[in-house]
């Protein structure tokens, strides 16, 4: 056998040893993804079509009703009169504290994680 037979040789068993496992392995998994394609699409033709889910309807924001609060915060918190004039809540004493300082001034005010009043309206359950 000559050396360029022998080469040939060579190159065709390196050929069938690593190059055609890889040709059937890249060929089974093309068709099995074809297979998975049209089992999902079989899944898709074959299931009911999902029925509409209904809205929640809002309550107008006058028919909430908001934690009634027993001791203004300005009596918990002692404040003067001079403090009190410009204060939301002092202002607004119909609804909670806390509420009228996020209403006036867009933000909780920091205190107020700590406050007995808010702590108060958070645990106890708001019904419409």
């Amino acid at each position: 056998m000559s050396e360029s037979e022998g080469t040939a040789v060579l190159v065709a068993l390196f050929a069938l040893r690593c190059v055609l496992p890889l040709a059937i392995t890249l060929a089974f998994g093309y068709f099995m993804n074809r297979l998975v394609d049209r089992w999902n699409a079989e899944d898709l033709a074959r299931q009911p079509e999902a029925p509409e889910v209904e809205t929640p309807v809002t309550q107008p924001r006058s028919s909430i009703k908001l934690p009634t609060v027993t001791i203004p915060c300005w009596v918990l918190n002692n404040c003067e009169e001079k403090a009190r004039e410009g204060c939301a809540a002092y202002n607004q004493p119909g609804i909670p504290c806390f509420l009228a300082r996020l209403r006036a001034d867009g933000k909780l005010p920091a205190g107020c994680a700590d406050c007995e009043i808010y702590a108060k309206a958070m645990t106890v359950p708001v019904r419409a």
